[in-house]
This record gives C-alpha cells, sequence and structure tokens, in this order.
C-alpha cells in the first residue's frame, strides 16, 4: 500500500472516532463559546434588566443562568451536530481541528488564554 492510501485509512479512521464521539465535540465546541461570549450575554441582561428590583433581578440572573444557557446550548447543539454530520468523512478531522483553533483564537482576543 502507498503512502497516501495508508494516510487516507488513518484520516478515515479517525474520523469515524469523531463521529462515534460526534455529541461530546459538539457539546464542547458550544460550551467554549458561551465560555468566551457569555459575558455578553449577561451584559445585555444586565442592561435590560436595570431599573428592576433586587430580588427580581437577582432571580433573572439565576433563572437565565440556570435556563437561558441551557436553552441556548440545547438549541445550539444539534444545529452545529446537523452541520458536522453533513461534513465529508476525509474534511471532518480538518474542520473539527480547524474549529478548536479558532476557538483558541477567538479567546486569545479576548485575553482568555
Amino acid at each position: 500500500m502507498d503512502l497516501t492510501g495508508l494516510l487516507n485509512d488513518a484520516i478515515l479512521e479517525i474520523a469515524s472516532w469523531m463521529k462515534d464521539y460526534s455529541n461530546e465535540i459538539v457539546l464542547s465546541i458550544v460550551a467554549t463559546l458561551l465560555v468566551i461570549y457569555g459575558d455578553a450575554i449577561m451584559k445585555l441582561v444586565k442592561r435590560q434588566i436595570g431599573g428592576l428590583n433586587k430580588f427580581v433581578k437577582i432571580s433573572i440572573f439565576i433563572g437565565f443562568c440556570g435556563f437561558g444557557f441551557s436553552f441556548l446550548t440545547g438549541f445550539a447543539s444539534p444545529i452545529v451536530s446537523d452541520w458536522l454530520a453533513s461534513i465529508d468523512s476525509i474534511l471532518l478531522p480538518f474542520v473539527v481541528v480547524s474549529i478548536f483553533y479558532i476557538l483558541g483564537y477567538l479567546a486569545q482576543r479576548k485575553s482568555m488564554l
């Protein structure tokens, strides 16, 4: 077997493994995005509830953190999962690694690294 065939087989094996763990990969992508941009979302919520009673503000904060971020995760995960499932197997490992590098770059730009 030639080198190209071996490389192709290795990439397809990695893609197969990634497909087995696609839910975990997608969850880590969405969670990382929420970590990077969660402060911007919370600032938006703070502006909207700024003039309310302290008890109401705390209740909205708890509700949004507990349920809002869960909703965002539950809403975004199937979208990202469907998108990743549509990618050709030979490209999947490169796309996933590229996504994580982009997330790292975004975190670096926000001085998180």
